[in-house]
């Protein structure tokens, strides 16, 4: 027969004060669970970092691919009296392939007008805009124009060939091979200067005492018969088809003078029904020279 024992009061009592005190009572942590959910890594600072790098790396590449330049130019040529735009582009696109063309830093434009100019003598000067964002340089050429004929000089290319002169005096080519120039004033050499291509032959102020006169005889409807410069410097001889002497004017004077000095002699002569059998000296301002 089992006993029942009944617990003391003092019993419960013990087990209670030490359930209180266990409940409080600080020690060392709990045993980590396996069940329980670590904490992550902090990804943030990864990504951040990374779209920073990335950031740098698009700006970087922008600014390289803003400093290249295509060997394909935007040109403005300001005249094509003598060539198409084409035959300019196809030597400044060989220029422009070299590898300090290629970027905008190293761009060499005191080369590329210098290749220009010697490939065509007829260019005054180059200008050059490099674009801030785009690949394609602009090209502006400048042309000097048309404005003579020289014939008669024995030089490289015979005593029979004719040469383009433009406006600052150099010679560009052979008439015969630049067929869209025409209608210019001729001027035979008799100086026996040995003319080539891209060498100046006349001054810039020669040509236009040149130009002037003939505008001044055309206004005044007097038919030039030809022009020539004989071996005594800076002069130039004017013949004209209704009168038998020929005019002597000094390139380094005034033609504007020069040329009113002829106009007035010769309405002079012919009012006096007496011409001059050889020539008219005009070279001296304000004087008059015939024989």
């Amino acid at each position: 027969m089992v006993k029942l024992r009944r617990r003391g009061r003092g019993q419960g009592a013990k087990v209670s004060r030490h359930s209180a005190l266990s409940y409080y009572r600080s020690g060392p942590p709990p045993a980590k669970s396996p069940f329980q959910r670590s904490s992550q890594p902090n990804r943030r600072g990864f990504l951040s970092k990374t779209l920073d790098w990335l950031v740098i790396i698009i700006i970087a590449a922008g600014l390289i691919y803003s400093l290249l330049l295509r060997p394909d130019p935007i040109m403005a040529v300001s005249s094509l009296a003598y060539r198409s735009t084409d035959t300019y582009i196809q030597v400044t696109v060989k220029a422009l392939a070299d590898l300090k063309n290629r970027n905008k830093l190293t761009f060499d434009e005191a080369g590329l007008e210098a290749n220009l100019k010697r490939k065509f003598p007829e260019i005054s000067s180059v200008s050059v805009d490099l674009p801030l964002f785009g690949l394609k340089p602009t090209i502006h050429i400048n042309v000097a124009q048309p404005s003579l004929i020289l014939r008669g000089a024995e030089g490289t290319f015979g005593a029979a060939e004719q040469f383009v002169i433009d406006s600052k005096g150099a010679v560009v080519g052979l008439k015969s091979s630049l067929l869209s120039v025409k209608e210019l004033p001729t001027v035979t050499d008799e100086t026996g200067f040995r003319a080539s291509i891209g060498r100046s032959v006349l001054s810039q102020g020669d040509v236009n005492f040149i130009l002037t006169l003939v505008a001044q005889a055309n206004k005044a409807k007097v038919p030039v018969a030809s022009l020539s410069l004989p071996r005594l410097a800076q002069q130039v001889d004017l013949r004209t088809t209704d009168r038998n002497y020929f005019i002597k004017f000094y390139l380094g004077g005034d033609a504007l003078i020069q040329s009113g000095q002829f106009l007035a002699a010769r309405r002079q002569f012919d009012q006096s029904n007496k011409q001059p059998q050889q020539y008219l000296d005009v070279r001296v301002a304000g004087k008059i020279y015939y024989k």
